[in-house]
């Protein structure tokens, strides 16, 4: 009888630290490029010249700061050279990953739409939503950016599919063009 009450206790104590052990997780809510347009503070394209992790919000995690300098802005204005944060990274021996946190490298060239709270260093709307990669086309003709999954084509939602043709990579003219074209719309 005292082997069974003292598990009883045991599995009643570890079922009370599990449920005290705080839960953390990831949502992410999928965003068009027209929402991102009409939230963004600012919309950079840009070379990332710095990636540097360090400790946020007093040494509980750890953040990513990357320098963009910037080539030519989209909608709004921080300088030629601006800072923005990201969450998680590699600082010294520690490491913290957070599920849908875009990662740079530098000198990669990137649109980033970019969203503040008060005088804070901006964020990156939508995490990985809201940064665009910018590559050499395959002929060598020119800049491409990969296709938005959510570009609005219409009011109505419209299902993603993969492998669809007609998203293909978009000419950086042309991309610009329609985010320049939301940004108008959203005033």
């Amino acid at each position: 009888m005292d082997y069974e009450v003292t598990m009883r206790i045991l599995i009643g104590c570890c079922l009370a630290l599990m449920l005290a052990i705080p839960a953390q997780a990831t949502v992410l809510v999928g965003a068009d490029l027209g929402e991102l347009s009409r939230d963004a503070i600012a919309i950079a394209r840009g070379r990332v010249v710095a990636v540097d992790a360090r400790w946020a919000e007093g040494r509980r995690t750890i953040e990513t700061i990357v320098t963009l300098e910037v080539e030519r802005y989209l909608k709004g204005s921080l300088g030629d050279s601006l800072e923005f944060r990201v969450p998680g990274g590699e600082f010294g021996r520690f490491r913290s990953v957070v599920v849908g946190a875009p990662e740079f490298t530098v000198d990669e060239r990137i649109v980033v739409f970019l969203g503040a709270k008060g005088p804070a260093i901006p964020y990156v709307l939508g995490l990985s939503q809201g940064v665009f990669r910018v590559a050499r086309a395959a002929d060598a003709s020119g800049w491409v950016v990969a296709s938005p999954a959510f570009f609005p084509s219409s009011p109505a939602r419209v299902p993603i599919v993969r492998g669809d043709a007609s998203r293909r990579p978009l000419a950086l003219a042309e991309f610009e063009q329609r985010i320049r074209g939301l940004v108008e719309g959203a005033r």
